[in-house]
């Protein structure tokens, strides 16, 4: 229920919300909240991350994508035991021994990069292992270039296989979290340098940045978690006279009740009516998707983060060219 105009004033109002992805939980429960919970789950970083985990028996290539791990392939290496024969025996023995475990990195190698060249917007690799393997193989020429510098963590693990798997799954938490934070320092950097620089492509601020979505002109929109609130557009049914209105969603409700009597900047006849109400993030989401711009949204864990919620209006953006 909300309140419209003080006690007794309560409105039922529904809200439809059509989720990103289907939902694939359900069940029914009395409770004295909400239980929300697979619904964020569906909102979560969706970035894939590849994984492989090897030693010099086996290795194990798997995707870590949101909450969900995908083994894709596993290998073993068909390398020999050490020999305990002596003398030339020994030294042929090894040779061949160098040579299987060369072609066992050579054929992972192989795979791994297949596998992980077809994956789009791939943001990052984590080697894990339980021995020197993993070094000898990510230091050597068995992973692409382009791959090499994907590479975010080389981690210890006690196990191969998918026990392996889950080991760098549980490391990587503060691992991928500090890549993020890491991106979204560099984002907030680019503006902050745009905007010192005064190349003109740093802007900020809600009118500031919904002008320049509106032209189409804004490359990386980043907005600040702590964004919230409505935004209305009202028309004058008298002159035509549009007006924007924004606030809490509290305050919204408000100037709705008060149409009947709120009078038009232009002409002050009380003749408004609503002909836009948007949640401001959606408002501006559907700006830069019209527009083809990027959208960040930054925490608050990082220096540069409090700074977007601070300084700059929660919200701020990268013009892909010099505004006028």
């Amino acid at each position: 229920m909300i309140p419209q105009n003080g006690f007794g004033s309560e409105r039922m109002e529904i809200y439809v919300l059509t989720p990103p992805e289907p939902i694939t939980v359900g069940f029914y429960r009395c409770d004295a909240r909400f239980h929300v919970e697979p619904l964020l789950a569906l909102v979560v970083e969706k970035d894939t991350y590849g994984i492989i985990v090897i030693d010099g028996t086996e290795a194990v290539v798997a995707t870590l994508k949101g909450r969900r791990v995908e083994i894709i392939k596993s290998f073993t290496s068909g390398i020999p035991g050490k020999s305990r024969a002596g003398g030339q025996s020994a030294r042929r023995f090894e040779r061949i021994r160098e040579g299987v475990t060369h072609d066992y990195y050579k054929r992972v190698g192989q795979h791994f990069n297949e596998m992980m060249l077809a994956i789009p917007d791939l943001k990052g690799i984590i080697i894990g292992g339980p021995g020197p393997t993993k070094y000898v193989w990510s230091e050597g020429e068995y992973l692409q270039y382009t791959l090499k510098k994907k590479v975010l963590s080389v981690v210890d693990t006690s196990y191969t296989s998918e026990a392996g798997v889950e080991e760098v799954v549980e490391k990587s938490s503060e691992i991928l979290k500090g890549v993020r934070y890491k991106e979204e320092k560099q984002m907030v950097q680019k503006f902050l340098y745009e905007l010192g620089h005064e190349t003109g492509k740093g802007v900020f601020g809600e009118i500031q940045v919904q002008k320049y979505l509106e032209k189409g002109v804004v490359d990386t929109l980043l907005i600040s978690e702590k964004l919230e609130g409505q935004r209305l557009v009202l028309k004058c049914k008298n002159c035509g006279n549009l007006e924007e209105f924004r606030g809490t969603r509290y305050e919204a409700h408000a100037v709705k009740n008060e149409l009947s009597t709120r009078p038009c900047k232009n002409c002050g006849k009380p003749n408004l009516e609503v002909v836009e109400d948007s949640d401001i993030i959606d408002s501006f989401l559907d700006y830069a998707e019209k527009g083809g711009s990027k959208v960040e949204v930054v925490s608050e864990e990082t220096e540069e983060g409090r700074m977007l919620r601070d300084a700059f209006g929660k919200i701020a953006a990268v013009l892909r060219y010099p505004a006028n």
